[in-house]
């Protein structure tokens, strides 16, 4: 029996067991689910790709993930996904990749901007961190929720523009995702806390109870970087740039042109770009100086004007 979940503003009507997700209790009448995800055959390569790479093809309906051990993925159209699982993959290997790449996809399908980011809720719009893997994106966002923050997203951060023209933030599911140091930064105790796959020293960290489920407007955009001198920098990010930092940080970039979203890609991005606050960050790389990193950010999108003011 398929089970009914929410992420990213979509109902999920879903054959695979999906713990990350909030859990919907369909009502008589509802509207059909916007995503169906069912187990079943998947093809070797897709006819006619106008993209593809090591583990991917892709045309503008449809998009295979094909991952040696795990599975295979066949997204259509945005609204289906059939997942053919490897015989030694179990349900953590699937939903790592259901809920990373393979609906980074089904996103870019919908016409979504994707970035690379995690976000937070806070009185004046959200916060996002992007940054290269490693330069600190969730373990921020983490030390945000613990001065009572709320979190919108982690890694997959999906934005549209609403009714009014203003770009916002779409909440994706409660639950970060962190390494072992990074826990030992924010004084987690890894041992309660379940591995997103059993190789890796990565930890699922539940936040259902400091999760928005509200889109919010932007107000604030920090790229994260790291360096070897000793002091925290915060710099401010001219108009010329934000794209070029935009498309360095797009989720899966690489699928855009194969799915013919790159047109949408650069619409939704322009809009973007005059949304909010841009600044770079940048960090010793040791000590990390997590909390007075969070600091200097808190103080600065406090002290600006509220989103779309």
């Amino acid at each position: 029996m398929p089970d009914y979940y929410t992420a990213y503003g979509l109902t999920i009507d879903s054959q695979v067991d999906c713990p990350q997700l909030t859990r919907l209790v369909p009502q008589p009448g509802n509207s059909p689910a916007d995503v169906i995800i069912r187990y079943g055959e998947t093809p070797q390569a897709l006819k006619n790709p106008l993209a593809q790479g090591a583990f991917f093809q892709a045309n503008p309906t449809q998009f295979l993930l094909r991952i040696k051990a795990i599975g295979s993925f066949l997204v259509l159209e945005g609204r289906e996904i059939i997942i053919e699982p490897a015989p030694q993959a179990n349900n953590d290997d699937v939903t790592l990749f259901l809920f990373g790449s393979v609906f980074g996809a089904v996103l870019h399908q919908r016409g979504y901007l994707v970035l690379h980011a995690s976000a937070i809720a806070t009185p004046r719009g959200s916060v996002l961190f992007m940054g290269n893997s490693g330069h600190g994106k969730s373990t921020t966002a983490a030390a945000f929720i613990q001065r009572g923050y709320r979190i919108l997203a982690d890694d997959v951060c999906a934005m549209r523009i609403d009714p009014s023209g203003c770009p916002v933030i779409i909440p994706a599911f409660p639950q970060l995702k962190i390494w072992a140091d990074a826990a030992e930064k924010l004084n987690a105790d890894i041992h309660s806390l379940h591995k997103v796959r059993a190789q890796l020293e990565k930890y699922a960290l539940p936040v259902q109870e400091q999760f928005s489920q509200a889109p919010m407007p932007i107000h604030a955009l920090y790229h994260l970087n790291i360096h070897n001198q000793p002091d925290i920098r915060l710099e401010n990010v001219e108009d010329a740039e934000r794209f070029k930092m935009l498309l360095d940080n797009t989720y899966r970039a690489h699928f855009l042109d194969g799915l013919k979203m790159r047109g949408e890609h650069f619409r939704l991005a322009m809009a973007v770009t005059k949304a909010g606050l841009f600044r770079r960050v940048t960090r010793p790389l040791y000590p990390f100086l997590l909390h007075e990193l969070v600091d200097l950010i808190e103080t600065d999108f406090s002290s600006k004007p509220l989103a779309g003011k």
